[in-house]
């Protein structure tokens, strides 16, 4: 049978449903518009999901209690930290959540090739500042609108400082870096090193002093890390720190007994071969120095050193007087 409506029945459908005694499907329910819908971006979800570096969690772990020693000495008061976020975020959406005034600090480092950048809850960094002026009670300060005194960024500079030794402390047994302390901003936007799209690995610290609560975030580029990835994938155990340490120490002990080869270059004199053939007993040459200038010292035929020539314990010698890391020491010998 064929499922097709003739006109007559097309005619009393329309009629129906304009009289309203056939029911049509219906409206959909319109949305409330007050509820708060967020646009959802696979492209930015993806962004965030980076490899999980154990090293990192190694590195952090370690800084957390070797900082916490160290921050105690320097306030003289007991400080608690504990780790507490371990994740990451676009830079971008870590800004929206820093309240005002915070204190951002850049910390470049040499072997990484990059920087860190270490974020103080600017109420906490009050406190410290009042431990150290001596205040007898340790309570919440206003920031809002504060900013530091010289002296007071004076103190600052030696916490970062801290961190920095503890922090190089931290990476030793993963990754070899020097930490170097490069500026400080209070308001988050003027560090624009960072697109605000860009993944960044964040680490956050909970620190108590004297009933005092605030925090400490250490963000690093993921594009950073991504370079020294395959030294971060796995965390060292105790048994490769401890063979570590002793291969170092046998390679250092080792270094010591390389034998060198020392010339030194009283000066020079360019002749011909017919002027050193008529040469005879008791002929002058003149060369380019004079006896109190100072003489070159090769090491493996490459300059590193100058001294000065004289004479010790009846032997000649030569005394060094400018070197790379500018120290006098004698070294003594017959110059050839």
């Amino acid at each position: 049978m064929e499922q097709i409506l003739s006109q007559d029945e097309i005619d009393a459908l329309l009629k129906g449903i304009s009289d309203g005694e056939i029911e049509t499907e219906k409206e959909p329910a319109s949305f409330d518009k007050r509820v708060d819908i967020k646009p959802f971006s696979l492209l930015s979800i993806g962004k965030t999901k980076k490899e999980k570096l154990p090293g990192l969690d190694f590195i952090y772990d370690r800084f957390s209690k070797s900082f916490s020693s160290a921050f105690s000495l320097f306030v003289e008061k007991e400080i608690e930290i504990s780790l507490t976020t371990n994740k990451y975020v676009e830079y971008g959406e870590l800004l929206k959540t820093l309240p005002l005034p915070t204190n951002m600090n850049v910390i470049t480092t040499e072997n990484l090739k990059g920087f860190f950048i270490v974020i103080f809850d600017a109420s906490l960094i009050f406190a410290v500042l009042e431990i150290i002026f001596g205040s007898p009670a340790i309570e919440s300060a206003k920031v809002e609108g504060r900013e530091f005194t010289k002296i007071e960024f004076r103190v600052v500079r030696k916490v970062i400082d801290l961190i920095c030794i503890e922090m190089e402390k931290a990476w030793t047994p993963v990754y070899e870096i020097r930490c170097k302390y490069s500026r400080s901003e209070m308001n988050p936007n003027y560090i624009t090193m960072i697109s605000p799209d860009e993944v960044v690995h964040l680490v956050e610290f909970t620190i108590e002093i004297g009933g005092v609560k605030g925090w400490l975030k250490v963000l690093i580029p993921y594009g950073i890390l991504d370079t020294i990835k395959e030294y971060l994938i796995a965390a060292p155990s105790r048994e490769d720190i401890d063979m570590r340490e002793k291969w170092f120490t046998l390679l250092k002990r080792n270094m010591f007994t390389i034998p060198l080869e020392l010339r030194v270059i009283l000066g020079k004199k360019r002749i011909t071969l017919q002027d050193f053939l008529r040469f005879t007993e008791k002929d002058l040459i003149f060369i380019d120095k004079h006896v109190d200038d100072p003489v070159d010292i090769f090491v493996h035929n490459k300059k590193i050193l100058q001294g000065s020539i004289g004479t010790y314990k009846g032997n000649m010698a030569v005394r060094i007087e400018k070197g790379k890391e500018s120290r006098k020491e004698d070294i003594h010998g017959t110059v050839l």
